[in-house]
């Protein structure tokens, strides 16, 4: 019997992946191969795989596939995890380990776009006033968030070293991430918090920080100095913890949920934070090519596409100014309440010589 699945996308993580992906990348790959894939196929030999046997698996996952409920997978899902083995299976095509990628002819269902969420104007409004009533070093990094459109990565991975106080700016240079390392390893060392670099080209940014924020980072200096009688060197982080240290992306994310609950406040993730500031940016004037740069957008279409969504608010507002073009000034006041007396009344006098023109044709035919 030849080699399995499971044997193959050990090496093929460890050779491929692991040295050339970055360990959110990695971390990626292999859940959706250790969580889904192997369970299912692992044990078959790699030449025993056919374009049947992975559709029926993503027939399957697609049904029953959800390891919290035992219910359903979103399309979103099922593409990804046909993404992984799909990568999986060419590199052994190309390392001569199977005679043809079996995945490639499998079909699944194309994912909808996800229509993301943002706050309302009235419930960001009861949000800032805790915000600001309570300068928590957990608010702190919500605040950040707010008023830059910064990811979650991004404001627990700034430095003081980024910031330029003289001019307000602060350059995004990383990101930071809690990822997983060691599945084997006993509970507390299994993941890490690790950093790299920015998202992308265009994700390494200079923010020009509105003064709402320059007071904050002020607040952050002058209170990092009071609680650990230092002066933050350029290491330090702008967001920290009651230690002084790195902030904790998942426990910034987690406080986030508590924040919305104890407020009752529809719950949106942390990411749409983001959502909303790119939201507002538009509304206000800005223009879309400007709120890319200030997301660290590579292609201004993501920006229209994914994170620019017309609100009931604008929409009404639109509806609103399409007026009558011509001069129909309190138009309703000489309007009849009551139904016409018969169908002829309801058209005008040209219209009704037609229709009395076309009933007699019909009489006389």
């Amino acid at each position: 019997m030849g080699i399995t699945l499971r044997e193959w996308s050990q090496q093929w993580l460890e050779v491929y992946v692991k040295p050339v992906a970055k360990p959110s990348g990695y971390e990626h790959y292999y859940d959706n191969m250790y969580k889904h894939i192997l369970p299912k196929l692992g044990d078959m030999p790699l030449e025993s795989l056919t374009t049947a046997v992975v559709q029926h698996f993503l027939n399957e996952e697609s049904l029953q596939g959800n390891l919290r409920t035992g219910g359903a997978l979103s399309a979103k899902s099922i593409k990804n995890m046909r993404v992984v083995l799909d990568v999986c299976c060419k590199r052994a095509v190309a390392d001569g380990m199977m005679p043809a990628n079996p995945v490639a002819a499998t079909v699944y269902t194309h994912c909808r776009s996800k229509k993301h969420n943002i706050m309302s104007d009235s419930d960001q409004k009861v949000l800032e006033k805790w915000l600001f009533s309570d300068l928590s070093l957990n608010n702190a990094g919500i605040i950040l968030a707010l008023y830059s459109g910064m990811r979650l990565g991004e404001v627990c991975a700034a430095r003081w070293g980024n910031y330029d106080a003289m001019s307000g700016t602060l350059h995004i240079t990383q990101t930071v991430r809690r990822v997983m390392v060691d599945p084997e390893a006993e509970y507390g060392k299994r993941t890490e918090l690790i950093f790299s670099s920015a998202k992308s080209d265009a994700s390494e940014r200079d923010l020009y920080l509105p003064e709402v924020l320059q007071g904050l980072l002020t607040v952050q200096y002058q209170r990092f100095e009071s609680l650990f009688k230092r002066t933050p060197n350029a290491d330090d982080f702008i967001i920290y913890n009651t230690v002084g240290g790195v902030m904790d992306p998942d426990h910034l994310s987690s406080y986030w949920g508590d924040v919305l609950d104890g407020l009752g406040l529809p719950h949106v993730r942390f990411h749409d934070i983001r959502h909303t500031f790119a939201t507002r940016a538009i509304e206000q004037g800005i223009d879309v090519a400007t709120v890319a740069g200030l997301l660290g957008h590579a292609d201004v279409t993501t920006t229209t596409h994914y994170y620019v969504h017309p609100r009931d608010a604008s929409m009404r507002k639109a509806m609103a100014a399409v007026a009558p073009v011509g001069a129909v000034t309190h138009a309703w006041q000489n309007t009849r309440l009551f139904a016409p007396k018969s169908a002829e009344e309801k058209v005008p006098e040209a219209a009704r010589r037609v229709h009395r023109r076309r009933k007699h044709i019909a009489e006389c035919g």
